[in-house]
């Protein structure tokens, strides 16, 4: 918990006072007190000197300096969010925050909090301690704003979503807290009480994963939910979940499961479809991957093992040349930025920055000739010997303006995608590798297969094996020449399903290792044409199926005036509604896939259907028409003989009259216009339809 805001000022006031001290001894930088930054840049750390610098984003150099930030060793994280820079120091707690155009520390608190998570959002601040509490903060002062909000610990990685709403997952209650202006909100359930739960962002739209339940929740705006099911491989991660950003530029969430597989899925919330790809097809030992980031058509994996980002290109379902980001094997830290991808060696003095076409630029922090406190010369890098045969370790990273080259060993001799995989050949006969980098996307009705071709030899062509029963592959076969891709149609939306290349020539055959387990199907968009027809104290409700429903059995949930979950079919009468009034409905369409995220909507508004009909029965009396719905009092009256049009506005009940005339008996009376007003006729003398109280298509009069 956070200190008294007291014993705060007085820590920070001695901070301050001594970084004030340091920096009118030293100095700030070679030009001027007051350096201009890049727009498009970011604050990057360097912990083997205890430094923080500032690189531009368009060109890698660095613009900015700061020393002496922290102690050589620490593990500070920097939080950017426009010209708001803190950085957390994550096994204290203690917050400082930079002024960019002054290149120094001018705010410092202590939250005693390790692991302290700090989220900024424009005005909007959030400390976020695990151990159970959420505290609003100036971000630039740091000082609390209103109360701190407890929750039951330990609480998940957060977020701002596109409303500026703070997202905070509680595993201990499966729920996600809404937090805006430092005020909770109504929590919604997201799991089971103690199912692992991971937070992304995706376009502005909070979208939370539930590793035991292999399944994703998106979180709209409007408070409509989307549940997406996910491979069940997804329930390997075990309690510490899947590995995910906590934002994305777009709908689409990357997913990497630590495992054996290093099973990489790009869930995309808008349509529904996931697509997967093994990692164990290029990475020797998947456990050293860590978390996943999308820029453009391109997912980045950062490989702790190699130092190396792992880069698989979406858009053309192929692993591209690895690109190398430390000298030795490690972490480092990866994010996006202004629509860059960093990538910052936080124990060197390296990183790589790549725009969204995959162009690098590289950063040398230790830069002298920038605006700083120093003038330290630059190092000479000092080589690292790799042990005999070890293939993971890679060469260090050229400098700024070399040409980017790839680590030493195998993988460096080929593209990824290229690189050969152990063969399980059916016969002895020398011939090509197997196919590699085998990628599935589910679709609606059908999986996509893309793969690589094989590294080397000659291909005559490819088949495609694990088809489900009934299901039909399309083409039969692919050249050795490609296009490297199959289509599998058939089978149930409810089962997974695997399949394996096979690669064929004169004098045999080999395979690729089988691709991860995907569902013929995805989670249905809106339903279509959804319409609301208005009856008597209800509606009857038609629609289409969706779209992309194609190869799956959908159902249908209804909320807003009526609710009804798991609807077969495409009609649902609602009843129990009171007439004159105005009625929604929402309608989600979902099959074994999920729950699209788009909803259709239809409004039924039950004001009286009036009806002009003949009075009836007016050839012996004049007709009276009665004040209410009894056989006394008159407010008018209809000449014998004549018979005109009547407009009836709704029927309601009672006296039971008996017609002289028809000798019918009825205890039904009609609300009419009449002399601009209404009045009252028993039905027995009107000619409206017989069979049912109120006989449609009148309404009973509810007022």
């Amino acid at each position: 918990m956070p200190r008294g805001d007291r014993l705060t000022a007085v820590i920070a006031a001695a901070v301050v006072g001594v970084l004030g001290v340091t920096a009118a001894v030293v100095g700030v930088g070679v030009s001027s007190a007051s350096p201009t930054l890049a727009d498009v840049g970011a604050w990057l750390w360097s912990s083997g000197k205890g430094t923080v610098v500032h690189a531009n984003g368009l060109s890698g150099k660095v613009d900015g300096r700061i020393e002496n930030v922290a102690k050589p060793g620490s593990h500070l994280k920097v939080v950017q969010d426009g010209a708001t820079v803190l950085l957390v120091d994550q096994a204290t707690g203690v917050v400082s925050r930079i002024e960019p155009s002054q290149l120094t520390v001018v705010q410092t608190r202590d939250f005693q909090a390790a692991h302290l998570q700090l989220v900024v959002a424009g005005h909007a601040a959030y400390a976020v301690d695990p151990e159970g509490s959420v505290q609003r903060i100036d971000p630039a002062t740091l000082n609390a704003v209103g109360a701190p909000i407890a929750l039951p610990r330990p609480l998940g990685r957060s977020a701002v979503d596109g409303g500026s709403r703070l997202w905070v997952p509680v595993p201990a209650s499966g729920r996600a807290v809404p937090v805006r202006e430092g005020l909770k909100g109504q929590e919604v359930a997201v799991g089971e009480a103690g199912d692992p739960l991971v937070l992304t962002v995706a376009g502005g739209v909070p979208v939370v994963t539930d590793t035991r339940a292999s399944s994703a929740l998106a979180i709209g705006a409007d408070g409509t939910r989307s549940r997406f099911e996910l491979p069940k491989a997804v329930t390997g991660a075990g309690h510490g979940g899947v590995l995910s950003p906590a934002h994305t530029d777009g709908p689409t969430v990357p997913l990497l499961v630590p495992g054996s597989e290093g099973l990489l899925l790009l869930l995309d919330t808008a349509s529904g479809q996931i697509s997967q790809t093994k990692l164990s097809q290029v990475v020797d030992d998947p456990s050293g991957l860590g978390v996943p980031q999308v820029l453009g058509s391109r997912v980045y994996v950062p490989d702790t093992r190699t130092g190396r980002l792992i880069v698989w290109d979406a858009a053309a379902k192929t692993f591209l040349k690895p690109i190398p980001v430390t000298a030795r094997p490690g972490s480092f830290d990866v994010f996006v930025r202004d629509g860059l991808l960093w990538a910052d060696d936080q124990n060197g003095d390296g990183a790589v920055v790549i725009d969204p076409e995959g162009r690098e630029h590289r950063v040398q922090k230790d830069d002298p000739n920038v605006p700083g406190p120093s003038r330290t010369p630059r190092p000479e890098l000092t080589p690292s010997t790799p042990p005999t045969g070890d293939r993971s370790t890679p060469s260090a990273p050229p400098a700024s303006g070399e040409p980017s080259a790839g680590p030493t060993g195998t993988h460096d001799t080929v593209p990824p995608e290229a690189s050969p995989t152990p063969s399980r050949s059916r016969t002895a006969t020398p011939g090509p590798s197997a196919p590699g980098s085998v990628s599935v996307r589910s679709g609606p009705g059908r999986i996509d297969v893309t793969f690589s071709p094989s590294a080397a030899g000659t291909v005559d062509h490819y088949t495609l094996t694990g088809s489900p029963a009934g299901g039909q592959i399309s083409p039969a076969r692919v050249s050795g020449e490609g296009p490297f891709q199959f289509e599998v149609t058939g089978g149930d939306c409810a089962k997974e399903y695997r399949f394996t290349v096979v690669a064929h020539w004169r004098g045999g055959e080999v395979s690729s290792e089988p691709s991860g387990a995907a569902k013929p199907c995805v989670a249905p968009a809106a339903p279509a044409s959804f319409q609301a027809k208005p009856k008597n104290h209800g509606a009857d409700l038609s629609w289409g199926a969706p779209e992309n429903a194609k190869g799956s059995t959908v159902t249908y949930a209804l909320s807003g005036a009526a609710t009804a979950d798991a609807i077969q079919g495409t009609s649902f009468s609602a009843e129990g509604l009171k007439n004159t009034q105005k009625y929604d409905f929402v309608l989600k369409a979902k099959n074994a896939a999920g729950e699209g995220q788009s909803t259709a909507s239809a409004t039924a508004d039950l004001a009286y259907p009036r009806q002009a009909y003949q009075n009836a029965n007016n050839n012996q009396t004049d007709t009276i028409i009665r004040p209410g719905t009894s056989k006394t009092g008159k407010v008018g009256s209809i000449p014998q003989g004549q018979y005109i049009s009547i407009t009836v506005i709704c029927q309601l009940k009672g006296d039971s009259v008996t017609e002289a005339e028809s000798q019918e008996t009825s205890d039904t009376w009609d609300r009419i216009e009449w002399n601009g007003g209404v009045g009252y006729l028993s039905d027995t003398l009107m000619k409206t339809p017989r069979g049912g109280f109120p006989a449609a298509p009148l309404f009973q009069c509810d007022d």
